[in-house]
């Protein structure tokens, strides 16, 4: 008689795993790639919306002035008899001298019909023929036809500029720079050089002192501004400063209370005074908290008191996000290793390892040392 194959028993944590539990962690892998990319195209956005495009502007609206070839209108003829155009239909006037042209065009062909008397209305071609001479009216100044001709045929009649200046800086980014990719790439460009500029003039001594003169003089006098400003200048003087001590060291110090071991990064040499007074040096610690190592506080700590540790400041933020979860492999330690440790740190062993080591070389214990 056959046995009965024994059930297979079902692992606990199998048994909790509920819809709720499957869609969070679903959520757990899903949300990060996302609002990583949501946080990305957030931060383009921004530098294209305040950035470039402002800088596209001011180049357009520079090649605009240098290329702008308008008249005023004033200066134009109007006349009833002018037959429509493609995208202005009769919204565009004439030369004085072609609309003489014109006219004696017109009492020729009368007279080839046989009679004066005869409407004789102008033919389209004759204006186009002449089109330097005509001009789209735009407000009290004028545009050339064929100017307006280029912008009209690409640019929805809805998104028209209404000025002239309006429709040249359209036709620089139509005609020279082909499209509005080329030209946010220059101003890229352009807003790099201007940085890089504005940060030598600034290392200058002279420069240096222009621009603390206007923060002091000018900057902080404003009501409203001069707070916004200085919280902005010392974060921004945090991230992009150079910095004697980098931020890039991690240490472990008792905190808050002794025989609690928490991490630090290193930010600074602490406060004159307080190393004087205690006769040793400080370190100043941006002490992080779990989940959100980007927010802390600031504590002074004695040099001795810190233990510096084999991290890196990515490995350390992984370890504060995950709550100690992620612990990084030259950190990691099994009960077996931590048990060797302990034995090669008695007095007894590291007396017989000098010992051994001297005849036969290092030995195991030390090796885990």
């Amino acid at each position: 008689m056959s046995q009965i194959p024994p059930t297979p028993e079902i692992d606990p944590e199998h048994k909790k795993l509920h819809p709720s539990r499957i869609l969070l962690r679903g959520l757990a892998i899903a949300l990060p790639p996302i609002l990583t990319v949501v946080i990305l195209i957030w931060i383009f956005g921004g530098i294209n919306h305040y950035i470039i495009q402002p800088t596209s502007t001011v180049v357009r609206y520079c090649f605009a002035q240098f290329i702008e070839d308008s008249v005023k209108s004033d200066s134009l003829t109007p006349w009833e008899k002018l037959p429509p155009l493609e995208y202005c239909q009769t919204n565009y006037r004439i030369t004085p001298e072609l609309k003489k042209r014109l006219q004696k065009q017109l009492e020729t062909t009368a007279q080839e019909q046989g009679s004066t008397r005869v409407t004789v209305d102008v033919k389209t071609e004759w204006v186009l023929s002449e089109s330097e001479q005509v001009y789209v009216t735009m407000g009290s100044r004028a545009v050339p036809y064929e100017d307006y001709k280029d912008v009209a045929s690409v640019i929805p009649a809805s998104s028209m500029p209404a000025t002239s200046i309006g429709i040249y800086m359209e036709l620089v980014t139509i005609r020279y720079f082909q499209s509005i990719f080329h030209l946010s790439a220059v101003a890229v460009i352009i807003t790099i050089v201007s940085l890089y500029f504005i940060g030598r003039v600034v290392t200058v001594q002279l420069g240096q002192w222009t621009v603390n003169a206007f923060e002091n003089r000018v900057l902080s006098k404003v009501p409203v501004i001069s707070n916004v400003y200085s919280s902005v200048k010392q974060v921004t003087d945090f991230l992009f400063t150079e910095r004697t001590v980098s931020y890039n060291q991690v240490v472990a110090v008792q905190y808050p209370r002794e025989g609690i071991w928490s991490l630090g990064f290193v930010t600074g040499q602490g406060m004159r005074e307080v190393a004087e007074e205690l006769n040793e040096p400080m370190l100043a610690l941006l002490m992080p908290t779990s989940p959100m190592p980007m927010t802390g506080f600031t504590i002074m700590v004695p040099k001795s008191e810190c233990i510096e540790l084999d991290l890196t400041v990515d490995q350390a933020f992984q370890y504060c996000l995950s709550c100690g979860v992620l612990v990084p492999p030259q950190q990691k330690i099994s009960p077996e290793a931590f048990s060797a440790a302990i034995v090669a740190s008695l007095p007894e062993n590291q007396g017989n390892d000098t010992e051994s080591s001297s005849d036969e070389g290092p030995g195991e214990d030390e090796e885990l040392q």
